[in-house]
């Protein structure tokens, strides 16, 4: 399930990616969120009915309702804007470096030991940070402070991430079905996204929506949110939270590829050391 997901979310970006020029990026989030809604909603009646959602606790509720704000609305958001800042090439493996994050987060919180492994790992991944920052490469952006600010905010979302796939092991403990899981938790995303949308954008962050592109985004919304949220779930539901995290890192080495071959992204053998160098040295981490 974690590799699974972990594809589906390296496609779902490449996706997203290829429309940014029609579309934004902050308003599909938000679009892609009720698409999931909905597709949930009508999944329940076969998963128990709107009963299921009582038996979930009041505590579990706090955290299935702070891992969306949390990951879903700010840490997607921040990490599709990235991709249209710095690439889909350099922001995927970027981001993917938060199962560092979560294993910071263990440290203090579930006493876990720091290992050699660990240490090294850490090095590693710090290192590919480095070398994926524009930097350490050519680049052909002449807003450098916007490049920067878009492997910022890539990093950014890699720690949101860690702190909602946390609190998404949490909300999952009352054994409650993904479906209601999903139909409790996607609501709550999609309003923190659309208010965060409007405030900044307003009506224009919708100029891009039409009859005939409204299919094509409907399906990705159901395929990015509604499939990637079911396995999502699935790998953190029986793999655990660092478990999940280790096997989504991966996403790289699917994504970066794909960019290249499909968006025509440029990749530096500077930036390709350095995704690699991120992700074996988060897998030496967990």
């Amino acid at each position: 399930m974690g590799l699974a997901s972990a594809f589906c979310w390296a496609t779902t970006g490449l996706a997203i990616k290829a429309q940014s020029d029609r579309i934004d990026t902050s308003s599909y989030n938000a679009f892609r969120l009720v698409v999931g809604a909905l597709f949930f909603i009508v999944l329940l009646p076969f998963f128990g009915g709107w009963d299921t959602l009582a038996q979930i606790s009041t505590p579990s509720k706090l955290a299935l309702a702070g891992s969306g704000i949390v990951g879903v609305a700010i840490g997607d958001t921040l990490y599709f804007w990235s991709m249209t800042k710095i690439g889909a090439a350099r922001a995927l493996p970027l981001s993917s470096i938060y199962p560092l994050f979560t294993w910071v987060i263990a440290i203090p919180l579930l006493g876990e030991q720091i290992t050699l492994n660990a240490m090294i790992g850490t090095a590693l991944v710090l290192g590919g940070v480095y070398l994926l920052s524009p930097q350490s490469q050519a680049t052909t952006h002449h807003d450098a402070r916007m490049e920067r600010l878009g492997t910022l905010g890539a990093i950014v979302a890699a720690a949101l991430w860690a702190i909602s796939t946390t609190l998404m092991k949490i909300g999952l403990q009352d054994g409650v079905n993904l479906v209601a899981i999903n139909v409790f938790r996607m609501p709550i995303a999609a309003l923190g996204v659309l208010l965060i949308v409007m405030k900044q954008k307003g009506r224009a962050a919708w100029q891009g929506y039409n009859l005939k592109s409204l299919p094509v985004l409907i399906v990705l919304g159901i395929y990015s949110t509604g499939i990637g949220g079911i396995l999502w779930t699935l790998a953190i539901d029986y793999g655990g939270a660092a478990r999940a995290a280790l096997l989504n890192s991966a996403s790289p080495l699917i994504g970066v590829p794909l960019s290249v071959l499909f968006l025509k992204e440029r990749m530096t053998p500077t930036a390709v050391v350095g995704a690699l160098l991120s992700v074996f040295g988060v897998w030496l981490i967990l």
